[in-house]
C-alpha cells in the first residue's frame, strides 16, 4: 500500500512540474516579439518623379486605390512624368531618402495611411523623420494625401492620430476637424485654370485655413466652403513651408467615387511638375 501511495505521489509531483514548465514556456512565448527586418536599401538609378503607395489604405478600398493609381500612372506618363506604384513601404522609404534634396520636385501619393517606414508609428519620432526631412528640403517635394486624415493612420502599431500632421508641420495645435462631415467644397478660380475637371463635392476632412504658423501658407487653393480664399476650410489645397516642401490635401473623402486620378494628373502636371 505504501509503495502504491509513493507511486501516486511521484506521479502527482511530475504532473505539477510538467504543468509549471508548460506555463513557463507559454509565458516566455507570449513575451517574444519578432521584429521583421526591413529590406536592404535599394538604390534607384533614376527615381520616379511620383511614387504612389497602395500597401495600406484608409477610407478607400485597396482595389479602388490600385485602380486610381494605375490610371494616375497612365495619365501622367502620357505627359512625360515618370510614376511608380508600390505596396512595399520600405521601397517608399528608399525612394524618399534618395529623392531628398535632389534638386527635383517629387510627389509621394498616399491613401489615408502614413507608412511607419517614413514616420514611425505612434509619433515615436516627432522630429527628424524621413518624411519630415523630405519636405524640409528646398526641392519643393510634396506629400499628397487622399481619403482619410493625413498621418492619422499608420501601417503598424499605435495610430498617430493628430500628432503626425502637427509634427510634420511643426505646428503644435494644428488639427483637422474630425466631427464635421459632408462639407460642400466649391471650386475656386485657381481650379478653373489648373484643374478644370474639379467639380463641387463634399469633403469629410477639409484642411483648416486659420491655423498656419511660421512660414507655412496656403500656396494653392482649389476649392473651399465659400468658393474663394476668404474661407474656413479647403480641399483640395496645397500648403507650403516657405520655399521648402509641400503638403497636398486632395479629396479627403470617405469611400467616395471622386476622380482622384484625373485631378492628380491635372494638378501635378499643370503646377507641381511641369515638363
Amino acid at each position: 500500500m505504501l509503495r502504491n501511495r509513493s507511486l501516486i505521489v511521484i506521479v502527482l509531483i511530475s504532473c505539477i512540474l510538467s504543468s509549471v514548465n508548460c506555463n513557463k514556456t507559454q509565458q516566455i512565448q507570449d513575451t517574444v516579439v519578432t521584429e521583421l527586418e526591413p529590406s536592404e536599401m535599394v538604390v534607384y538609378e533614376s527615381p520616379e518623379d511620383v511614387l504612389i503607395f497602395i500597401g495600406k489604405t484608409w477610407w478607400i478600398t485597396p482595389e479602388n486605390a490600385r485602380t486610381e493609381a494605375e490610371l494616375t500612372k497612365k495619365l501622367l506618363e502620357a505627359k512625360g512624368i515618370q510614376v511608380g506604384i508600390t505596396g512595399n513601404e520600405y521601397s517608399l522609404r528608399d525612394w524618399m531618402v534618395q529623392t531628398t534634396a535632389n534638386n527635383s520636385v517629387n510627389v509621394c501619393i498616399l491613401n489615408g495611411v502614413l507608412p511607419a517606414s517614413i514616420y514611425p508609428a505612434g509619433n515615436a519620432q516627432p522630429d527628424g523623420s524621413i518624411a519630415e526631412k523630405w519636405i524640409e528640403s528646398k526641392d519643393g517635394d510634396t506629400i499628397w494625401n487622399q481619403a482619410d486624415y493625413l498621418g492619422y493612420n499608420t501601417t503598424e502599431g499605435k495610430a498617430n492620430e493628430r500628432g503626425a500632421l502637427q509634427n510634420l508641420m511643426d505646428i503644435e495645435d494644428i488639427e483637422i476637424d474630425v466631427y464635421t462631415h459632408d462639407t460642400v467644397m466649391i471650386v475656386t478660380t485657381a481650379a478653373e485654370t489648373l484643374c478644370p475637371s474639379l467639380k463641387r463635392f463634399e469633403s469629410d476632412r477639409p484642411f483648416p485655413l486659420d491655423q498656419f504658423e511660421d512660414e507655412w501658407y496656403a500656396e494653392k487653393i482649389f476649392a473651399t466652403d465659400t468658393g474663394n480664399s476668404e474661407a474656413t476650410v479647403a480641399d483640395p489645397i496645397i500648403v507650403r513651408d516657405g520655399d521648402r516642401g509641400r503638403i497636398a490635401i486632395v479629396y479627403h473623402t470617405q469611400y467616395q467615387d471622386n476622380p482622384k486620378a484625373e485631378i492628380a494628373t491635372e494638378i501635378i502636371s499643370n503646377y507641381l511638375i511641369v515638363k
